[in-house]
């Protein structure tokens, strides 16, 4: 029981990067959008497009990697990666709540995100508990 909310814990950390980083793409683009100077809004847009925007579609590939990591038949077979996974990912989430510490919607992502992480690699590193089968 304990590895399959440490997988599903893990799901939501990777999920809350990849929504908070196309968040970012979102903001930046709206920025350029909304900006009167015609030049500078469409570098603030191309910026937007040719930066954060594959930064944001590497993390939900990511996202789809995990999915994949933390199937139940790879979570039984897997555990050290996804425990390793994990760590990486509370570390991502706490330099994004860093780094978008002026926008409250990013620091609630990546604070949920990287307690996330770090509750999914606590919750994979303990021991299965045994099962008993029932009396049927």
């Amino acid at each position: 029981m304990t590895g399959q909310a440490g997988a599903a814990l893990l799901r939501l950390a990777a999920f809350g990067v990849a929504a908070v980083l196309v968040g970012v793409v979102l903001a930046v683009f709206a920025a350029g959008a909304s900006t009167p100077d015609e030049t500078a809004g469409i570098a603030t847009l191309q910026t937007a497009v040719f930066f954060f925007g594959p930064i944001a579609a590497i993390a939900t590939l990511a996202f789809i990697v995990v999915l994949a990591l933390t199937r139940p038949a790879s979570l039984a077979l897997r555990r050290r990666a996804a425990r390793v996974v994990a760590v990486v990912y509370a570390v991502i989430a706490a330099g994004i709540a860093a780094l978008l510490s002026s926008m409250w919607w990013g620091l609630l992502g990546g604070i949920a995100s990287a307690v996330a992480a770090a509750l999914a690699w606590w919750l994979l590193g303990r021991p299965e508990a045994p099962t008993h089968p029932s009396a049927d």
